[in-house]
């Protein structure tokens, strides 16, 4: 872990003073979509542009499963397929805040050969997330369809990027898009998810999706051992999370702590796929406070002194470590080439930038303003701010 753990010492030295260049794409797949669209719950190899699958690990409540997701657009609309192995709903949503919250939701099932497609927002955390009509505004999917076949459920869907609903995400050409994804085994849109649930960024085409002129990533079937050293670091930087919020709890009972340390931990459960499907060793036991890397250990005792202090503190160091993790991923992402990868650390790009804004408006609740510590002033507000 030289290099990564060469560049947290730095970070931990300096506060960065230049911009933070963001990730590529975390494309796992791309073709030029020269079918005609058809909602018809058959993906056709060339019907969109650009696929990518997330995986949600098996774990307490959870059987664990993956989801393919599809999809293409033009200056107007968007054009969106969901693939999961479920015999229940799937859904999407669009640019959460925090958790769940003001996210713009699509959820979808198939019911006696009938496709059923709603447009949903989501009001709290977790939820309720109920019909956009129930807030007030309007019904926006344009056209949609889907087919259950051998235990899988496809719905596909059509809706404008903007469609002047304010319970709407509005979507624009060539935008990276935070995205939670989930699914769950009962039909029922009031049943909890409890297949796999997950975060990951989705990226729309600056032009017509019909013209093809990037390709993003590849389709590398192994790891290079300075990719091996990524998924292990980012592993263990994912537990220091955790475990340090854990004790962070434990001392000012502020329930945010408690709440993402489970965020961590599925954090950790999604790392660890790739460690198990490369046959990686953990580098460390999955145990509290105890940590491999000498940088991380260092890290861990700094933060927690600090954090013990008040409240305050303890919010601080939460943002600052959100604030590492952000900048680690990103650096992580210039240098992978392995899809698997890709897809995996955007999604935990993703859940770092929300827990950010979250200890951040918390301290802003308090009237404390928080002031980035390895972030550029550019990328902190365009997370916070979000």
């Amino acid at each position: 872990m030289k290099s990564a753990s060469l560049t947290l010492s730095i970070v931990l030295l300096l506060i960065l003073s230049g911009c933070v260049e963001t990730p590529g794409e975390q494309i796992i797949s791309e073709s030029v979509a020269s079918e005609d669209w058809a909602p018809d719950g058959v993906v056709r190899e060339n019907e969109y542009s650009r696929t990518m699958v997330v995986v949600g690990p098996a774990r307490s409540g959870y059987s664990g499963g993956e989801m393919e997701i599809s999809w293409r657009n033009d200056q107007e609309h968007l054009y969106m397929a969901l693939r999961g192995k479920t015999s229940g709903w799937l859904s999407i949503g669009f640019d959460p805040l925090e958790w769940m919250k003001d996210a713009d939701m699509i959820l979808g099932t198939v019911e006696d050969g009938e496709a059923i497609v709603l447009d949903e927002y989501s009001s709290g955390n977790y939820g309720p997330h109920e019909d956009d009509t129930f807030f007030g505004g309007s019904y926006d999917i344009l056209e949609s369809g889907g087919l259950e076949v051998d235990g899988h459920t496809v719905v596909e869907f059509k809706r404008r990027l903007n469609t002047g609903d304010k319970f709407d995400e509005a979507l624009t050409p060539g935008q990276s898009v935070s995205i939670i994804w989930a699914m769950a085994d009962s039909k029922s849109r009031y049943t909890k998810h409890n297949v796999a649930y997950g975060e990951a960024i989705l990226v729309l085409a600056s032009g017509d999706e019909t013209a093809i002129d990037q390709i993003s990533g590849t389709s590398a079937a192994t790891l290079s051992p300075r990719e091996e050293e990524g998924v292990l670091f980012i592993w263990e930087e994912e537990k220091v999370a955790r475990d340090l919020y854990k004790e962070l709890y434990r001392e000012t009972e502020q329930s945010i702590f408690m709440d993402l340390a489970r965020s961590e931990q599925s954090h950790m459960d999604q790392a660890k796929t790739l460690i198990d499907k490369y046959d990686l060793k953990l580098p460390v036991k999955d145990e509290p406070g105890v940590f491999s890397n000498s940088t991380l250990i260092n890290l861990y005792k700094e933060l927690l002194a600090r954090g013990m202090q008040s409240q305050e503190d303890a919010l601080k160091v939460a943002a600052t470590f959100e604030e590492i993790s952000i900048v680690d991923l990103e650096r992580e992402l210039k240098v992978a080439d392995n899809d698997d990868m890709r897809v995996v650390f955007q999604g935990l790009l993703a859940g770092s930038r929300k827990h950010l804004r979250s200890y951040v408006m918390d301290l802003q609740d308090m009237n404390i303003e928080y002031t980035p510590q390895y972030m550029s002033p550019r990328e902190f507000d365009e997370v916070v701010k979000d």
